[in-house]
């Protein structure tokens, strides 16, 4: 009986060691916008690398968006087509952006940096 108490307590305390030593997903994790009545905006720049097919989207190098997320290149969707109007691979510039809930990245407002 005294053997089957020790494997317990080795067992029990292997598994409570594994629950606090557990890998974390990598990356910062966001804040949630569900429930909010108003996405936040986020503001960042960075360098234009590709578009989507029909210019869907456009892929853009950015600098760390503070509370958001560290540089990276990422996807980014117009709200209207015409936002990417004068815009090509290689330009740098400045946008905003809010994320939906499906955790697509929705262009508020993007422009050549002078």
């Amino acid at each position: 009986m005294r053997f089957i108490a020790s494997v317990v307590l080795v067992v029990s305390g292997a598994l409570a060691t594994s629950t606090v030593s557990a890998p974390t997903i990598a990356g910062p994790r966001r804040p949630s916008s569900a429930g909010q009545a108003e996405p936040k905006t986020y503001r960042a720049t960075g360098t234009i690398k590709a578009f989507g097919p029909a210019r869907a989207y456009v892929n853009i190098a950015h600098e760390e968006i503070p509370g958001y997320m560290g540089a990276m290149t990422m996807s980014f969707w117009p709200q209207r087509a015409e936002q990417l109007d004068g815009l090509a691979a290689g330009d740098h510039v400045e946008f905003e952006f809010t994320e939906t809930e499906d955790a697509r990245r929705l262009l508020a407002s993007i422009r050549k940096r002078p």
